[in-house]
């Protein structure tokens, strides 16, 4: 039989000190770094032949340090309320379980991560709303000072006045 009391005195398993240290260190890699060891090639490529590479970076890297459906934007351009719940909505019933598992599951205790209600508007003017995640305070150090990192979970569409189906931000 297995005594619990032995599983109990065991330390801290080596292995996941080595995984926690990996995602730090990913956490603070340099760009240079991260383009040449994640991002596309497209973005190898062309920052190679000097093009302006910056906000492709930036795209990438949130997609890959906070999830496929995060990207960083300047503050100034997006607004936050609060968001409202609504009975027999599958898309805002899913964007609040999809939000708390994402918060509960986070690894960065100086992350502050808050469910709101967005109005974003995008650098060639595109503007898109709904329930997401802002990453209010975050320890990674590519995003750029006045800038937050935001998730839209469930996008509203004002013109078919629909919601659209809840996406999983991680």
């Amino acid at each position: 039989m297995c005594d619990p009391s032995k599983q109990l005195q065991e330390p801290i398993t080596s292995p996941l000190n080595e995984a926690f240290s990996r995602r730090v260190a990913e956490r603070h890699m340099t760009a240079d770094a991260f383009i040449e060891r994640h991002a596309s090639g497209t973005l190898r490529k062309n920052k190679r032949l000097g093009f302006c590479w910056r906000d492709q970076y930036l795209a990438e890297r949130a997609a890959y340090e906070f999830g496929f459906e995060f990207a960083v934007v300047p503050r100034s351009r997006i607004m936050q309320g609060d968001p409202y719940t609504e009975g027999d909505c599958h898309a805002i019933t899913e964007a609040g379980w999809h939000i708390e598992r994402y918060i509960t599951l986070s690894i960065w205790p100086e992350d502050v991560y808050e469910a709101k209600y967005l109005h974003v508007e995008l650098a060639d003017g595109t503007r898109r709303e709904g329930i997401g995640i802002v990453v209010g305070k975050t320890s990674a150090p590519f995003v750029p000072a006045n800038h937050v990192a935001y998730a839209l979970v469930a996008e509203y569409d004002p013109t078919r006045k629909t919601w659209l189906p809840a996406r999983n931000p991680a």
